[in-house]
């Protein structure tokens, strides 16, 4: 979308230019043609990317809605941060991040802030993917957790650390897990959730 801009800023330009260079009867006509102009060297420029986007993200009928396209079919590991936090580095909307560590885009109109990590296929425990997944952005999603006789209780993502009756939740392929992280089976194409809710 940014390839946009300049010709927004010169037709911006012209438009005041041609305000001050014109008199008040041929002005309009003159801002008017500047403006068809603009439209129409656009056209191809939004085109492209209505087309970008909407190859890059999949549609409400797939398992993996609102990510994207490429990791239909792979495991996502997503964490969404809640609405009073605000994480330096995922501070503006929702990231996604593909298995090498490069960013794949950022919705930046996602209501909540957070990270995706997709592409993996490899794993098959929860406890594994989270940890390793994580991995892949060194230490801004370093992941804290307690022992106990239930396995791994996460305690801490991304700095952050629930208070009170706040905790970090699970869920698997949108439903929350009726099991802990430690003992989660995945599939080739999970989607797992952390997101803090309350009890």
């Amino acid at each position: 979308m940014s390839e946009i801009l300049p010709v927004i800023f010169t037709a911006l330009a012209l438009t005041a230019f041609a305000g001050t260079i014109f008199q008040s009867k041929n002005r309009l006509k003159a801002i008017s043609v500047i403006w068809l102009v603009t439209l129409i060297i656009s056209t191809p420029i939004i085109n492209s990317e209505w087309n970008r986007i909407n190859n890059l993200l999949l549609d409400e009928e797939k398992s993996h809605y609102g990510l994207p396209k490429e990791w239909e079919d792979k495991q996502v590991m997503c964490i969404h941060f809640p609405d009073d936090y605000t994480s330096s580095e995922f501070n503006d909307g929702r990231h996604h991040i593909s298995s090498t560590g490069e960013t794949i885009f950022i919705d930046t109109y996602w209501n909540e802030s957070g990270v995706c990590l997709g592409g993996f296929s490899e794993y098959s425990n929860g406890f594994d993917f989270l940890l390793n997944s994580t991995n892949i952005l060194d230490n801004k999603l370093l992941v804290n957790y307690t022992e106990s006789s239930f396995g791994p209780y996460v305690t801490s993502i991304g700095g952050f650390t629930p208070t009170g009756n706040s905790y970090w939740a699970l869920y698997h392929n949108g439903a929350m897990s009726m099991v802990g992280i430690g003992d989660l089976e995945l599939n080739s194409n999970s989607i797992i959730l952390w997101q803090v809710d309350t009890w």
